[in-house]
């Protein structure tokens, strides 16, 4: 009599259950139905009450059992479409609910949540809204491993730039460098984060901390264009200290700026010799502005042997960063960029109009290509 009585109480309470793990099933297909149809609206917000009647019923331990061994995948696909939508709330809320339910079971999913998150605001001027995505997430994860604060440590300090605090963002990309510095040889595909978002972001760090090297040189100008009546004393006094100087800043940037290449991103290697085009396109004009003397000697000193100085490095450049960018399908903007500084090369050899109907009809003469693994 008292099995009999256990089984009826199981039977009772079991039958509701049954009904309710149907109707969850049938939520989830309902949405990825809309979602197939691209009423991506309707689809996130199905996938979202779907996680939510799973977190609200389930326990932890029950969320990789049917039905709802589906509810995180429901979740980043949801945060996924409202991103794409521009629902900057809705898309809040599912990545701290995700994080919140799926941090340590989906620790990389997680990160990959939040990181795109903080992107969305950072991209549509919302960069507290950014900052307090990052919060949230490091308050749930207080101690991440080396990748994980390589990767949040570089958001933290785009969002600092973002709201001008250049000197705060200055300390983070340093501390980006030397987490990396420490840790690099102990990060593998099994991390918290991909090795390559990883170093996409120390990339990312090194352009930043060399940007103020690549605007020094900018800043350079001609010397002032005067009669030169004593070679010699102009030699002395004008032209070497200048040479010396604008030299120096040259040499130095770009070892900033190829420091970017060996970490394999192409976005950022695109970037890095785009700069490194620009510099020597401003040493060619720099160059073409001297009023220079009569005399062959001292203008083969200026012009270190060359015809036009920078021109060949410029040139190279500018075409390497159209290809690569043209390679890995990355930079888009920067490849513009570079077109247009051909152009202004050699309006002749790179006519921009013939550029802009089709692919480049020249090559890079540089080194090896970065790998084309990586994503930005």
């Amino acid at each position: 009599m008292k099995r009999a009585s256990i089984l009826s109480m199981f039977l009772l309470f079991s039958a509701p259950a049954a009904a309710q793990d149907d109707d969850l099933g049938a939520a989830y297909q309902r949405a990825e139905a809309l979602d197939a149809t691209t009423d991506y609206a309707s689809a996130a917000a199905a996938y979202e009450a779907y996680a939510t009647a799973c977190l609200a019923s389930r326990t932890a331990v029950l969320h990789a059992t049917r039905p709802c061994d589906r509810a995180d995948h429901a979740l980043s696909r949801a945060f996924e479409l409202r991103r794409a939508l521009g629902h900057a709330d809705e898309a809040d809320a599912d990545a701290a609910a995700f994080t919140a339910h799926f941090l340590y079971a989906r620790p990389r999913r997680a990160m990959r949540l939040v990181y795109a998150l903080a992107e969305m605001h950072l991209d549509g001027g919302r960069a507290r809204a950014a900052l307090e995505a990052l919060d949230r997430f490091e308050a749930l994860f207080p101690d991440p491993p080396a990748g994980l604060a390589i990767v949040a440590d570089g958001m933290r300090a785009r969002v600092a730039s973002e709201l001008g605090r250049d000197a705060r963002a200055a300390r983070l990309w340093r501390q980006v460098e030397r987490r990396w510095a420490r840790a690099r040889g102990e990060l593998d595909e099994d991390g918290a984060v991909p090795p390559a978002w990883i170093r996409a972001t120390v990339a990312e760090g090194r352009l930043a901390r060399a940007e103020a090297s690549v605007e020094r040189f900018l800043a350079i100008r001609p010397p002032r264009a005067t009669r030169i009546a004593d070679s010699e004393r102009w030699w002395t006094r004008t032209m070497s200290p200048w040479l010396v100087r604008t030299r120096r800043r040259l040499l130095l940037a770009r070892v900033e700026l190829e420091s970017v290449y060996e970490l394999g991103s192409p976005r950022h290697s695109v970037i890095a010799a785009a700069r490194i085009g620009e510099m020597y396109g401003h040493q060619a004009a720099l160059h073409a502005a001297l009023t220079l003397p009569e005399s062959e000697w001292l203008r083969a000193l200026v012009n270190d042997g060359s015809d036009r100085p920078g021109y060949d490095e410029a040139r190279a450049h500018l075409e390497t960063c159209v290809e690569w960018a043209s390679h890995h399908g990355v930079a888009g903007e920067w490849a513009e960029r570079c077109e247009t500084g051909l152009h202004g090369l050699d309006p002749e050899r790179y006519p921009l109009a013939a550029e802009l109907h089709g692919q480049a009809g020249y090559h890079p003469v540089s080194s090896a290509l970065p790998a084309a693994t990586y994503p930005r």
